[in-house]
């Protein structure tokens, strides 16, 4: 063979592998969007269900991956979030990885954005349309009998809290891990003692009175794009009063099944089904072999 026809066989060869290796590429990349990515659990709020350094691999067949335009949601611009055809729905005990719903530079924790540099492992306790309590440190949502988080970890939670009111009984001189958001003393919402509340569900009709203006206001303004502000004994938007809203977005309110040592809802409020990626699959690296391939979500 000529060094001129060696020379056509080493491109026709870099030619093929390029193309090989392109192709992997972007049957890479659309698995990722499409079907499934990789989370890590850095710490143990999530304990037992996830250990601290363990990975498992997004479900986002479920909820259906989402479609956004990555590049204005990082210079901040307005942009919308799509989702694929999905073949299930977000279920009361799903464990959720979600993205923030707050910017670090959001210093007053005044208003929700989605957070892409950040992502959060919890379990969604109560869902769009669902009624929230917390009684005695176990969470409880109306109209449902099953256990919602591990009970186990409540009830170290509910030792710990009789403790602490032995030492001091005035729950409003309680430390801030235990006064649960909005932190307001209307409410007055703790650990042990939480709602009912409301979780905003698409086409969900509410009365802007002083408590739900206090309640929902950061989910209003998200939605609406438009500060709604409580003037004179009445909530104004654009300077005209709003006496009802009808939500056009849903909810859910997620908490880490280690209650004791958990940023979750109780202390940053709802998060939009919007902001989640997806839902746990399959564990996939753990310290413990036993472990891996283990389904997270199971019904």
């Amino acid at each position: 063979m000529s060094l001129t026809g060696i020379i056509y066989k080493i491109i026709n060869i870099i030619y093929i592998v390029t193309l090989i290796g392109v192709g992997l590429f972007l049957l890479y990349v659309l698995l990722q969007v499409t079907t499934a990515c990789s989370f890590h659990t850095p710490s143990g709020s999530m304990q037992p269900t996830l250990r601290p350094d363990e990975s498992g691999l997004v479900n986002k067949w479920k909820l259906g991956a989402r479609i956004f335009d990555i590049f204005d949601a990082i210079e901040g611009k307005p942009y919308e979030i799509r989702r694929l055809p999905v073949y299930g729905s977000l279920e009361r005990g799903d464990v959720i990885i979600f993205n923030y719903p707050y910017l670090d530079s959001d210093k007053k924790r005044d208003s929700i954005a989605m957070n892409l540099a950040t992502y959060y492992c919890k379990r969604a306790v109560a869902v769009a349309g669902d009624t929230l309590e917390i009684k005695d440190c176990f969470y409880r949502v109306r109209g449902c009998c099953d256990t919602l988080g591990v009970a186990s970890e409540q009830m170290m939670l509910r030792r710990l809290v009789a403790d602490h009111s032995r030492v001091e009984p005035d729950s409003s001189k309680w430390p801030g891990w235990m006064r649960c958001h909005p932190k307001d003393s209307i409410f007055g919402w703790t650990v042990k003692e939480m709602g009912p509340l409301v979780i905003p569900c698409k086409g969900m009709k509410i009365r802007l009175d002083l408590k739900n203006w206090i309640l929902y206001r950061k989910y209003i303004e998200w939605e609406t794009k438009r500060k709604l502000v409580w003037q004179d004994s009445i909530a104004l938007m654009d300077g005209k009063a709003m006496i009802n809203y009808t939500f056009t977005e849903d909810y859910c309110f997620v908490a880490g099944d280690h209650v004791v040592d958990s940023r979750d809802s109780r202390y940053f409020g709802l998060v939009p089904e919007k902001f989640i990626v997806g839902t746990a699959g399959v564990l996939w690296r753990s310290k413990d072999n036993d472990r891996i391939f283990s389904i997270l979500n199971k019904r």
